[in-house]
């Protein structure tokens, strides 16, 4: 039999099985630092309203942020 030689770099982490709770608490941390690195802010929350579809779409291509849509 002809088995290929793999190159392993380093070492795998080990799946971990976390609570609920803890998951959730992690998710927050990552979600602040990718806040943190964002050049964009988060919105406050708002309502915008349009008369027209043609309205919308011309308010939202003004929008720097993409997080507005």
């Amino acid at each position: 039999m002809n088995k290929a030689k793999i190159k392993i770099v380093g070492n795998k982490k080990q799946d971990k099985n976390f609570s609920p709770s803890e998951a959730y608490s992690r998710s927050l941390k990552l979600i602040r630092a990718m806040d943190r690195v964002n050049p964009y802010h988060r919105p406050r929350g708002f309502v915008y309203k349009a008369k027209t579809w043609e309205e919308y779409e011309e308010w939202r291509k003004q929008q720097d942020n993409p997080r507005l849509w």
